[in-house]
């Protein structure tokens, strides 16, 4: 299945339902997930749809590195600066507070942000997307579809190199030298999670393979 086919196979649903739809896109970080939305939301009516992105809930990293977290994966104990890859990094019971409020029919203001200006979400649009790495974290109750987006650590590394870098002005040394930890995490804190997606898309080496689906 190519993207551009799945992306038909979620319109059909958004089309078929008689009432309002909740979609939930997640994915680690350089996974594709913003990639995906962005085509999804090509193919909406402006008036027809909400996208609440959920970076502004990561909590910043000035506060994140006043603290470490420990943990045990395969045998091994860490204790490691708390990346995006675990439940800590994220404003979660805000986050599902927004939610909610968007899936009863409630307005909400998103966040500002220097790179995400405070905008107002209208909550009577029948179709809310919900993008980021926050996502991955809540309960899967509150969303009537949700996709995950994932690929294998060499894809990461050169996305996160070019994304990061190039666009972002990022160290290209800070991003290799942590890469290893955002995996470790990633793999222990987040892979389990995998399974309470409907759909789970694997875009390692630009490919789209989907490994599960409903």
């Amino acid at each position: 299945m190519t993207m551009d086919e799945f992306i038909k196979e979620i319109m059909k649903l958004i089309n078929q339902s008689t009432k309002s739809i909740n979609i939930r896109i997640s994915g680690h970080g350089a996974s594709g997930k913003s990639t995906f939305t962005n085509r999804l939301i090509g193919k909406l009516e402006d008036e027809t749809y909400n996208l609440l992105e959920t970076d502004p809930y990561i909590i910043d990293s000035g506060i994140r590195k006043l603290a470490y977290a420990e943990y045990v994966f395969n045998g091994q104990k860490y204790k490691e600066k708390i990346t995006g890859c675990m439940p800590l990094a994220h404003e979660l019971n805000s986050l599902k507070r927004d939610i909610l409020a968007l899936k009863n029919g409630m307005d909400i203001i998103t966040i500002d942000e220097p790179w995400a200006p405070s905008v107002k979400l209208n909550g009577n649009r029948k179709i809310n997307i919900f993008e980021g790495l926050s996502l991955f974290f809540l309960d899967k109750a509150l969303f009537d579809i949700s996709i995950v987006f994932k690929c294998d650590d060499e894809t990461e590394i050169l996305r996160r190199l070019d994304r990061d870098v190039n666009i972002r002005g990022g160290n290209p040394e800070y991003i290799k030298s942590t890469q290893a930890l955002r995996r470790r995490q990633y793999e222990h804190f987040m892979m389990p999670l995998e399974a309470e997606f409907d759909y789970v898309i694997d875009t390692s080496n630009n490919a789209f393979i989907m490994e599960k689906s409903i």
